[in-house]
C-alpha cells in the first residue's frame, strides 16, 4: 500500500550498523542527546532562567509554550521568505533581554549576511544566541548560535531523539537527575504498526494510524508541563547506528530536486525559490492559496500527508504578529526525504497537480 508523508515507520528487518552516522556528524561539537526538542528546550532554559529571550514568531507549538523556569518569550517578526526583520529585533531589545532564539527553517541556514548581523548584535547587547536546527541540522555546521539544539528524530526512522550541541562547554548545564523511559517512545508502536501495513503485513486501515499518531501527539503535549526530562532511549541510538547521513541527505536532495521540476499548480508558488547547493531539506515548502482545502484532497483521495508548519494564527502570544498569520494559513510542505523513490515524487506530483477548486 503505497502513503506519503506523516511520521516515519519503523521496520527492524534487515537492520545493519552504518559509517558516518548522526554521532560521526556531531562529533566536532560538545552533545547532549535527550529524548526530545522539548527536552532540549528545557535544559538550554537553565541558562536564561528567570530572563527574556527573543523568538521567531514563526514557530511551533513546542517552542512557543516550551520555555520553563521563569524564560519569558518575546516574538519577533519573521519575513515570507523565512529571514528575520532586524529592525523589528532591534526595536524589542530591552535590559531583561538575555537571548535570541534563531530558526533556520526548512533546510536553509541563515545567510553569512544575516548571521553577521545577528553577532553584531549580541555583541552590542551582550547576549546569547541559541540556534534551532531542527529543520537544518544537516545542512551545515553551526551558524551563529551559541548553543543549539535539534529535534533529530524527525529526520529518521526513530521514536525519540534530540540534541542540544555546541562548540562551547556544556558543563554549566546541570545533568543530573535526567531520566529513561520517556513517553515520547510511545511513537513506537504506531511506527512498527505503518510499517506492517505499507508492506502489506496485516489489512489495517491507513487512517486510523495517523489517528493514533495523533492521540500519541496529544497526549505528549499534555505530558510536556510535567518538567521532566529524558534522554535519549538506547533503541533509538541503535537505529541512529543504523542509517548513514551521507546517504540520507543525497536522497533528499534528489528528491526535492526532482520535486521542483515536476510541480505545476496554480495554486503553490516555492517558499524558498532556490536552494543554497550544499542544504539538505527537511522537505519542500510551498505557499499555497487553498492550502486546507489541497491537504484534505491530497489526504482523502491519495493517502498522502503533507505537513503543515505551524498553524501560528491559532497561538494566542503570537496572533497577528507580522507574516505570521498568512505563513501558518498557507504553507504546506510536501516530503522528499529518504523513504521515498522518483517514484513516489511522480506519484504525489500527479496527485498535487490534478487538485481543482
Amino acid at each position: 500500500m503505497r502513503t506519503i508523508g506523516y511520521d516515519f515507520n519503523i521496520n527492524v528487518k534487515n537492520l545493519s550498523l552504518k559509517d558516518y552516522t548522526v554521532f560521526d556528524y556531531l562529533k566536532g561539537y560538545n552533545c547532549v542527546y535527550l529524548d526530545s526538542g522539548r527536552s532540549c528546550i528545557k535544559v538550554i532554559c537553565q541558562l536564561i532562567a528567570g530572563k527574556e529571550i527573543l523568538v521567531p514568531a514563526f514557530s511551533c507549538f513546542s517552542v512557543v509554550y516550551g520555555f520553563v523556569n521563569g524564560v519569558k518569550p518575546k516574538f519577533y517578526v519573521v519575513n515570507d521568505d523565512f529571514t528575520i526583520d532586524f529592525d523589528d529585533i532591534k526595536n524589542k531589545i530591552t535590559k531583561d533581554t538575555y537571548a535570541i532564539y534563531i530558526t533556520n527553517y526548512f533546510g536553509n541556514m541563515l545567510s553569512d549576511e544575516d548571521a553577521q548581523k545577528i553577532n553584531d548584535i549580541k555583541k552590542e547587547y551582550n547576549l546569547i544566541v541559541i540556534e534551532d536546527n531542527t529543520q537544518s541540522i544537516f545542512s551545515g555546521d553551526l551558524k551563529v548560535g551559541d548553543y543549539a539544539l535539534a529535534s533529530i528524530r524527525k529526520w529518521f526512522p526513530v521514536p525519540d531523539g534530540g540534541v542540544i550541541y555546541s562548540y562551547n562547554s556544556l558543563s554549566n548545564i546541570d545533568l543530573r537527575g535526567l531520566k529513561k523511559g520517556s513517553k515520547q517512545c510511545d511513537k513506537l508502536y504506531p511506527q512498527m504498526l505503518k510499517s506492517m501495513v505499507i508492506n502489506d503485513i496485516i489489512d489495517y486501515p491507513v487512517n486510523n494510524i495517523a489517528e493514533l499518531f495523533a492521540k500519541v501527539e496529544k497526549e505528549l503535549d499534555e505530558y510536556a508541563d510535567n518538567g521532566e526530562i529524558f534522554i535519549m532511549s538506547d533503541f533509538t541510538k541503535f537505529i541512529f547506528m543504523c542509517n548513514n547521513v551521507l546517504a540520507m541527505i543525497k536522497k533528499r536532495q534528489e528528491n526535492e530536486r526532482y520535486l521542483r521540476t515536476l510541480i505545476d499548480s496554480p495554486y503553490l508558488r516555492q517558499a524558498i525559490p532556490k536552494r543554497e547547493i550544499n542544504a539538505c531539506p527537511f522537505n519542500m515548502p510551498m505557499y499555497c492559496t487553498h492550502r486546507d482545502e489541497m491537504w484534505n484532497y491530497l489526504v482523502d483521495k491519495f493517502n498522502i500527508y503533507p505537513s503543515v508548519l505551524w498553524r501560528t494564527y491559532l497561538y494566542d502570544p503570537i496572533n497577528k504578529i507580522g507574516n505570521t498569520a498568512k505563513m501558518g494559513k498557507e504553507i504546506i510542505s510536501f516530503p522528499v526525504d529518504q523513504r521515498y523513490t522518483k517514484e513516489d515524487m511522480e506519484y504525489m506530483v500527479e496527485a498535487v497537480n490534478s487538485f481543482r477548486v
